[in-house]
């Protein structure tokens, strides 16, 4: 039996929200799993087995024990900063589940994809859809004001999230801490009620976004360009290198060329919608 599943991109953090805050973005990754003699991938017309700590094999043997091939169709740019790994995960699940004659549930889902990936931000907007906030292992649906629009820049260099993960230090002083934690109140505020006035306040970061300017200058370019032509709110999506900028629609197209003119020829701009269904 042939099991199908999909399951969407994701910003986290939206700037100050490190590790808890994840909006679900409206491309991708699609995965189709059935049982076989060996543990295989099967992506781009290649077939390659699966060794362990491949983290499609992990999310697969997280719901059964027998082999299976995997085959992904993802349209979800990797190494970005756009929540490839956690869809990736969940679709995997999801998809052997079915494989299995089961249905998965979101909370279970949600529970793999969070373990796997270490923090719930992307797992829980791959799962739910739409913005969440995340700790630990609880999870709160947040509202985005309809008037709020989403432009990506999407740089071509790649960015592994581990190396972005060992730019961090293990402290952050008091006071950088407190400034981020005021600017994550606006943040969601802001959000909520498309006041652009308020998210002006949420602008920055101290926790993730200081440490890891040195290994991607362009992203932070990104953010000024779209913040001087109109944005409410920009920052790096994830562990970048992709910059993420709220707009509504009398700034979209100013925020856009400004955008296209820092990045030229070398990544792509997106205007993407919110995927208020997370996986399917």
């Amino acid at each position: 039996m042939i099991g199908t599943a999909s399951a969407p991109a994701s910003s986290a953090n939206l700037g100050p929200g490190f590790d808890c805050l994840g909006l679900a973005l409206e491309l991708r990754c699609v995965v189709a799993a059935v049982p076989s003699d060996s543990w295989e991938l099967e992506e781009g017309g290649a077939i390659t087995a699966l060794e362990p700590g491949d983290l499609v094999l992990s999310a697969a043997q997280a719901v059964a024990d027998e082999p299976h091939r995997i085959t992904i169709t993802n349209e979800i740019p990797r190494a970005r900063g756009l929540g490839s790994s956690a869809a990736v995960i969940v679709a995997t699940a999801a998809a052997v589940l079915r494989s299995r004659g089961l249905e998965p549930t979101g909370e279970d889902l949600f529970a793999i994809a969070n373990e796997l990936e270490g923090h719930g931000d992307n797992a829980g907007a791959a799962v739910f859809g739409g913005l969440v906030g995340a700790m630990g292992d609880s999870l709160a649906h947040l509202t985005l004001h309809p008037s709020v629009r989403i432009v990506v820049a999407i740089p071509d260099i790649h960015l592994k999230t581990q190396a972005a993960r060992n730019a961090l230090p293990a402290h952050v002083p008091h006071g950088a801490a407190a400034r981020n934690v005021g600017r994550v109140a606006f943040l969601v505020e802001g959000l909520r009620s498309g006041n652009a006035e308020i998210l002006a306040m949420a602008r920055g970061d101290e926790l993730h976004e200081t440490y890891r300017a040195s290994l991607s200058p362009l992203t932070g370019e990104l953010i000024k360009a779209a913040l001087d032509s109109g944005a409410m709110h920009a920052g790096w999506s994830g562990a970048g290198p992709t910059a993420l900028a709220f707009v509504t629609d009398s700034t979209v197209a100013a925020v856009t060329a400004e955008l296209e003119h820092v990045l030229q020829d070398g990544g792509e701009i997106r205007q993407l919608g919110v995927a208020t269904t997370g996986w399917r």
